[in-house]
């Protein structure tokens, strides 16, 4: 039985080596840069970098702040966008699943690799197709800053004041 564990043991560490060694060789190999915010009606909502508000263990709000000091570098790894929190593994920006009807839809930056299908093009950071990505949009909302959502674009949502359509614009930083 012991040679069982063991053997699991043994099994789950080498499949869980190449993860790590990926993130390593594709942050080290792909420039990185911080998203920031322009185009947003409030201007307010303009020239905010993201970065990651923790929300529990392996889990954060993407929020936004004035401080590139603190906003989380981000690279693109395929076509996953993912952070560089300072740990030996990935972060990736996840958008959550539609499932509520709702207009927008939140974004975390969690543990992993995220969600897929993300690109540049010259109006900045575009969202997968796959998740009904319509744009992003900022509110000032319930972490004291200002958190980043996108849009669903299967529904017309109405905008609260609080809350500002933007580009996100990756912002190299070298």
């Amino acid at each position: 039985m012991k040679f069982l564990a063991s053997l699991a043991l043994l099994a789950s560490a080498v499949a869980a080596s190449p993860i790590v060694s990926r993130q390593a060789s594709s942050s080290n190999s792909t420039q990185t840069f911080h998203l920031k915010t322009s185009g947003a009606s409030n201007e307010d909502h303009n020239n905010l970098y993201v970065e990651a508000y923790h929300t529990g263990a392996g889990f954060n709000d993407a929020v936004l702040t004035s401080d590139v000091g603190s906003a989380a570098p981000a690279f693109l790894n395929g076509t996953y966008t993912q952070f560089d929190l300072g740990t030996p593994f990935p972060w990736g920006f996840k958008l959550t699943a539609p499932n509520n009807y709702g207009a927008w839809e939140s974004v975390q930056i969690n543990t992993g690799y995220g969600t897929e299908g993300f690109s540049t093009d010259g109006s900045g950071l575009e969202g997968p197709e796959a998740y009904g990505f319509g744009g992003w949009l900022v509110c000032d909302w319930y972490h004291n800053a200002p958190q980043l959502f996108y849009i669903y674009r299967y529904y017309t949502p109405t905008i609260p004041s609080s809350c500002s359509r933007v580009d996100l614009t990756p912002e190299y930083t070298s």
